[in-house]
């Protein structure tokens, strides 16, 4: 009884509550550029591709490239855009004797045979409309291969097939469905070109679900009908809060913190803007909503950046020409 009562008298050990959890890394983008900088280089590359005759265009492509890579800021790090107006002039070329090949071979055999003639016409241009896909992925491949972060390159792997026959299949399905199939036809193709894209020897993942992508897209189409197209903004928005979420690298996932509000505002601002100033505005508005979703990206989580060397970066500027003549270059 005595033993019992002097160990009651014993002081008690309290245990120090846990620290509480670490917050998830957050890695945060900025764009530097201003609209006043970005009209002194469109006036410059409008004058000189005018008095070129048009060759200064893969010069003055290569230009603003470099003005919006080197504007645009991660993590404290800008950035760096190598490719040269040299390579995509030559790119140019390659896809101009192309087309003089898709003019001229058919006009060259309908002096024999008019009837032959049509047919390799006919040939050549689903000829043409197969190489979209390849395209598309080609010029991402070039974009990725001459841009750089700290150093490291960003690349795409060898081999369009995959996306290519995605692209194609996809786009049959939707025709039979009735566009029912297009939303995860996209959602596909986007897991595609992440899913293959890298940076140095580490490669991005997509996993957005293609149920979820297509009830975003199905309730999007069907309340912008009811709304007369009011709803689309708030449509957009989710979409791409869905696509950039369901984006990471490593151990970090992409947020975009956009609303539908805010897209309605920025769209009006942009239309009305460029409207009353007969498009001379458009290099400030241009650069507003480029800050506008750059500044609400950022990835969440954890980066070993010590982790990624270089990795092979391959890409031809012939691609890049080809989306640019087929008007499906795909932004990064």
């Amino acid at each position: 009884m005595v033993q019992a009562v002097l160990e009651s008298t014993e002081p008690f050990v309290t245990q120090e509550a846990a620290p509480p959890p670490a917050a998830p890394a957050r890695y945060h983008m900025a764009f530097h550029g201003t609209g006043g900088g970005l009209f002194l280089l469109i006036l410059k590359n409008v004058l000189l591709t005018l008095l070129s005759f048009g060759v200064y265009a893969a010069w003055a492509t290569t230009a603003r490239r470099k003005y919006v890579w080197q504007n645009l800021e991660f993590h404290g790090q800008r950035l760096v855009y190598h490719g040269t107006g040299r390579e995509l002039f030559g790119g140019y070329l390659k896809v101009l004797a192309g087309y003089a090949l898709f003019l001229g071979v058919p006009a060259l055999l309908r002096r024999f045979s008019p009837t032959l003639g049509n047919i390799v016409q006919l040939a050549f241009a689903v000829g043409v409309l197969s190489l979209i896909p390849f395209a598309m992925y080609w010029s991402r491949a070039y974009l990725l291969s001459r841009t750089s972060w700290r150093g490291v390159r960003f690349s795409m792997e060898p081999g369009a097939g995959p996306f290519a026959r995605t692209f194609i299949g996809g786009y049959l399905l939707t025709i039979v469905t009735a566009g029912l199939y297009g939303p995860v036809w996209l959602n596909r193709l986007r897991k595609i070109s992440t899913d293959r894209s890298r940076f140095g020897n580490q490669a991005f993942h997509y996993d957005g679900p293609d149920l979820e992508a297509w009830k975003i897209s199905i309730k999007g189409m069907l309340l912008s009908l009811l709304t007369l197209g009011l709803y689309y903004f708030w449509y957009a928005a989710e979409l791409a809060r869905f696509e950039i979420e369901h984006t990471h690298f490593q151990g970090a996932r992409a947020r975009l913190d956009v609303t539908g509000w805010e897209m309605c505002k920025l769209t009006l601002v942009y239309l009305l803007g460029t409207t009353f100033t007969l498009g001379l505005a458009f290099p400030w508005l241009a650069t507003h909503v480029l800050r506008f979703f750059v500044e609400r990206l950022t990835f969440e989580g954890t980066i070993d950046f010590a982790s990624v060397i270089q990795g092979s970066a391959q890409g031809d500027a012939a691609g890049d020409g080809l989306a640019d003549a087929l008007d499906v270059g795909v932004a990064l």
